[in-house]
């Protein structure tokens, strides 16, 4: 994308006025020649009158083409600060202009000047002529590509305040009275200059230019404290507030609204709070109501399994107590342990921990688990030892629960693998294992199976807690690892990595 750059462009700027003056000056001159009857000199500066002129109107077609915008591509107008002028006051400030420039060039033509004199004279008011002359055109040309050469007018706003009275909208008291103020002090400068109170015409009109000027500086003003406001609230800062005491017509309503959307964010994040506190406290307190008779339930299951009971029924219904209560009880201390996590009510022990020798003692405790349900372990593990600043405690449980993972849900007779390596001034440890089914997926093809309570298999029912992978990302990310799983078709990952300590 083809970038104009402020520099570029103010080199046209200059160039184009060079050949304005260049082109006066040789008209100028041209006729001094004329009038001292001196023609062959006459051609070469009617030459030179031409290429200046056309030169001046191929810069002036380029200034038009890049005029309100910083890219070829880019469809955004940019507006200046002259742009904020009504279009009609623009327009009538610069017919004065052009005006006052007449009647003084008027009196320049009644003068006699030698032909240096003339030139500098000439040059200078060229170039007063032109500046103006492309301030005013680029305004003109950035409002007519912004769509609002038209409604940028008093003449357009004196319209809609017509329209919105003749609807009944608004009422005139609602109403800034600032408009209409302006618009009559315009009429009546305008008319008291034709009628020959200039200096008191000229008066009301730069009164009117200077009364806008001043209501855009502290419109724009409130309306950069408005995005401020705006863009810290939606960046989190629910406390910021607007003070209406600086505001007044329609920003002050805009304002209002911002401190509105404020509160209500506010309100909803608190109560989104209060909600998530009311649901560990409820679980935690479940949880902990629930040990108490399912302590007893699994000691007297304890009991009857000592019992030497014939009847092979009763044994059978002692295993699938004894297995229910058990499961109970995992699922039990899982939800405890969650909501300890999730409530940030854990305390850490941060020590440098060997993760090889950390990884060497959890897959001895899962060889015989593996074992049972013939999964063989791959394990790639550095020889000299990586250290890590970690709870040892809660990393193992981390840990555990992904070898737990694999035991239950691998495929049988297939392979997990474990690996430990350096990336990036990270320790990343990984277990891989083919899972029994295909993981299932939403609509989206994303399945957060570190979320409370979700399975990869929806048919799952005698197994797990659906915490496991819920605790262990938990765990890690609040001693300052990284937790991520990937899934694609059967194959499952999961991997934790920590900064390496020094």
């Amino acid at each position: 994308m083809k970038q104009y750059t402020i520099g570029k462009k103010m080199a046209v700027l200059v160039l184009h006025q060079l050949f304005m003056i260049l082109t006066m000056a040789s008209v100028y001159y041209s006729g001094y020649l004329f009038q001292m009857h001196i023609f062959p000199g006459s051609d070469k500066s009617g030459i030179l009158t031409v290429i200046s002129f056309v030169g001046s109107l191929v810069l002036l077609a380029y200034l038009t083409s890049v005029a309100g915008r910083k890219a070829e591509d880019d469809p955004v107008i940019y507006y200046s600060i002259i742009d904020k002028i009504d279009s009609d006051v623009l327009l009538l400030l610069f017919i004065l202009f052009v005006y006052g420039i007449a009647v003084l060039m008027h009196g320049i033509d009644r003068c006699r000047f030698e032909i240096s004199g003339l030139m500098v004279a000439v040059g200078t008011l060229t170039y007063i002529i032109d500046a103006v002359f492309l301030i005013f055109y680029m305004s003109i040309v950035r409002r007519i590509k912004g769509n609002i050469l038209w409604t940028q007018s008093l003449i357009y706003k004196g319209y809609r305040l017509i329209l919105e009275l003749a609807d009944q909208r608004v009422s005139i008291l609602k109403y800034s009275s600032r408009r209409i103020y302006n618009v009559l002090f315009l009429i009546a400068g305008v008319i008291l200059y034709f009628k020959g109170f200039d200096k008191i015409g000229i008066g009301f009109i730069v009164l009117v230019c200077v009364m806008n000027v001043f209501q855009n500086m502290k419109r724009t003003s409130d309306q950069v404290k408005i995005h401020d406001a705006v863009k810290e609230i939606a960046a989190g800062a629910l406390d910021t507030r607007l003070n209406l005491d600086d505001f007044k017509g329609q920003e002050r309503e805009i304002a209002q609204s911002v401190n509105n959307i404020r509160e209500g964010l506010s309100e909803a994040v608190n109560e989104s709070i209060r909600n998530e506190r009311m649901k560990a406290d409820l679980i935690t307190n479940v949880s902990h109501d629930i040990k108490t008779p399912l302590t007893s339930i699994v000691n007297y299951v304890d009991l009857l399994k000592r019992e030497n009971l014939q009847n092979d029924n009763a044994r059978y219904y002692i295993r699938v107590l004894d297995e229910k209560s058990q499961r109970l009880k995992q699922l039990t201390e899982d939800l405890v342990e969650a909501s300890r996590i999730s409530s940030g009510n854990v305390n850490l022990d941060m020590q440098k921990i060997d993760l090889v020798e950390l990884l060497y003692q959890t897959g001895g405790e899962f060889n015989e688990r593996f074992e049972a349900r013939n999964l063989t372990i791959v394990t790639k593990i550095p020889n000299q030892s990586i250290f890590i600043w970690a709870d040892g405690r809660h990393l193992y449980r981390a840990i555990e629960n992904l070898y737990t993972n694999a035991s239950k849900y691998a495929l049988e007779k297939t392979r997990v693998y474990v690996e430990l390596y350096m990336e990036d001034g990270e320790a990343v440890f990984s277990i891989k294992n083919i899972s029994k089914k295909p993981v299932e997926t939403d609509e989206g093809g994303r399945n957060d199976l570190t979320e409370r309570f979700v399975r990869g298999e929806s048919s799952r029912t005698t197994e797990g807690s659906g915490l496991g992978l819920s605790i262990a990302k938990n765990l890690t990310v609040l001693m300052g690892g990284k937790f991520d799983i990937s899934v694609d078709g059967d194959l499952f990952i999961a991997t934790i990595r920590f900064p390496e300590s020094a």
